[in-house]
């Protein structure tokens, strides 16, 4: 008896939620953490180099999710210390504008089947000192 209900029942449902659960991560194929990986490097490498807009100067990136199916992508950012109190609307407007850039130099410098659309996110304001090396670890920059 292995009628369409049956094989309805057992399937499973799927969440409309916009964030991963701990155990949706875990499940995740190791080639879409590779992908996430290397295109938080990518972002990250293009924030500290190639952006020429002087709002962004101090803005690092500190996440990066992907969504399962590779179209979106949420990208956490901090604020460098002296926005603090002026909040992130011009700076959330100035990553907009620059989303088309970063995705075209994405789509030159890696080999994916489509680019992710972009969605920044601001997640805080970085204390003074506070830098982010080359390898992506967080790091006190005064502190040794």
């Amino acid at each position: 008896m292995t009628s369409f209900k049956q094989r309805r029942r057992r399937a499973p449902r799927r969440g409309t939620e916009s964030s991963l659960s701990s155990f949706e991560a875990q499940s995740l194929p190791a080639h879409h953490l590779r992908v996430q990986s290397t295109l938080f490097q990518e972002v990250a490498r293009l924030f500290r180099g190639e952006l020429s807009d002087p709002l962004l100067e101090g803005v690092s990136v500190t996440s990066f999710e992907l969504t399962p199916d590779g179209r979106n992508a949420r990208i956490g950012f901090t604020l460098p210390p002296e926005y603090a109190e002026g909040g992130s609307a011009p700076i959330e407007a100035a990553l907009v504008r620059a989303s088309g850039f970063i995705r075209a130099q994405l789509a030159l410098g890696l080999n994916l089947k489509r680019v992710p659309h972009l969605r920044f996110v601001c997640v805080g304001v970085a204390p003074p000192g506070f830098s982010i090396p080359e390898d992506g670890s967080a790091e006190e920059g005064g502190e040794s």
